[in-house]
């Protein structure tokens, strides 16, 4: 009988789901990252990590940001989610702190639903947090931590201080080899969900 981490880390051994495919130096507000492209075996997704300071050699837990693309946040900058606040606040702390690594990943889909009621369609843009998860919605969750599990042991990473204001238990990392010692709170985008409430 095996555990799941253990089936995990068996994989991990002798599958490999991302490979790196370019590498740029990218400059921001915040000062020049380093943006790393992956490109996921799977499905043909891009995947980027913008990492600052030598994370690779790193003996301390490293300051890391696991954004999944949102259209309207991130591109649009949306008032209805912290998004757009959550990222530019990362990429500030990571400045601040000089290593680190903000983990985006991206996906085709279309960032929205549309539902039909009546005679009108509507767009939904943002599942409520407080809201049971579907099934499809927690599949996708699943397969995002394992390609972002991926990228974080490609760049070395095994111990991170994770960038979050929904922390939580994140089980499957474990069998990745990667431990959340510690979960720190976005302060810009905190703020900003405090402010809509």
């Amino acid at each position: 009988m095996l555990t799941v981490a253990e089936m995990i880390r068996y994989r991990m051994e002798t599958e490999s789901h991302v490979v790196r495919v370019g590498e740029a130096m990218l400059p921001t507000r915040h000062g020049e990252f380093r943006m790393i492209a992956f490109e996921s075996q799977l499905d043909g997704e891009s995947h980027v990590a913008l990492v600052k300071g030598d994370v690779e050699r790193a003996t301390g837990p490293v300051l890391v940001r696991m954004h999944a693309h949102c259209l309207m946040g991130d591109v649009f900058g949306s008032t209805a989610c912290d998004c757009h606040a959550s990222v530019e606040g990362s990429m500030r702390a990571i400045a601040q702190a000089q290593r680190g690594a903000l983990i985006y990943l991206h996906q085709t889909s279309k960032g929205f639903s549309a539902e039909k009621i009546a005679d009108k369609t509507l767009l939904s843009f943002h599942r409520d947090r407080r809201l049971p998860a579907l099934p499809e919605s927690e599949r996708k969750t699943q397969r995002e931590i394992g390609i972002g599990a991926q990228i974080l042991s490609d760049l070395g990473l095994s111990r991170i201080r994770l960038l979050t204001n929904h922390p939580r238990r994140v089980a499957a990392l474990e069998g990745f080899g990667i431990e959340i010692i510690e979960h720190v709170p976005i302060p810009a985008a905190q703020a900003k969900a405090q402010n809509r409430t």
